[in-house]
């Protein structure tokens, strides 16, 4: 079984492949039996809510195991910046004529 854990705001918070999970840089930090999420060491610390499919949903007692910051996931469309716009033809004309003016070549050497 492979698929994301979902926290309560449905925002990607880890990974589960098999019977590990993994936080979202692809550290391994629990291991998943059943429903019950423990700790490498063993320790039972969470549990995992009923779901059909690849996803999965963390219980709001076990949010915390897998904290993620507010940022948003990269994936979502509506969160890209904005394209950057493109210098108009007269700016791209203004730089051009600037270098030429400015070139070393016409200007005389100091010697």
């Amino acid at each position: 079984m492979s698929g994301y854990i979902l926290n309560n705001r449905g925002i990607r918070a880890g990974v589960v492949n098999g019977a590990s999970i993994f936080d979202l840089t692809g550290k391994k930090v629990y291991d998943l039996r059943g429903n019950n999420i423990y700790r490498l060491s063993g320790e039972l610390v969470g549990h995992m809510l009923d779901a059909s499919g690849s996803d999965k949903r963390l219980d709001r007692g076990s949010e915390a195991l897998l904290s993620v910051g507010e940022t948003p996931e990269l994936d979502e469309p509506e969160n890209r910046p904005p394209p950057q716009r493109q210098p108009s033809a007269t700016f791209t004309e203004a730089i051009r004529l600037r270098r030429i003016i400015s070139a070393p070549a016409d200007r005389p050497k100091k010697g």
